[in-house]
């Protein structure tokens, strides 16, 4: 199995409601034994850049949230993707062992 990282971005387009909230928790659910991480939401990030450091804002991509998965390959880590309750869709990466 190889690992995937989905990045969230929910910016603005997501209703923080609970019916909302448990469509969330009933995807992961369904994930099962291939959730590695479920991961948390983020909040204040910043980027550094030669020694500075900015806010990051949706027009730079914002990423509201991670989680992690076991996955046979990128088709198959697209097929669990597809199951998202998240309106603005999420961001795909194979983690790369070193």
């Amino acid at each position: 199995m190889k690992k995937f990282v989905f990045l969230y971005n929910m910016s603005g387009e997501d209703e923080n409601t609970k019916e909302h909230m448990d469509a969330w928790m009933s995807w992961f659910h369904s994930i099962g034994k291939s959730m590695v991480d479920m991961g948390s939401p983020l909040v204040g990030g910043k980027e550094v850049k030669s020694k500075k450091a900015k806010n990051i804002t949706p027009e730079m991509g914002l990423v509201s949230g991670y989680s992690i998965i076991n996955a046979a390959d990128m088709e198959s880590a697209i097929e669990i993707a597809k199951g998202c309750p998240g309106k603005t869709g999420l961001r795909i990466y194979e983690s790369v062992p070193m």
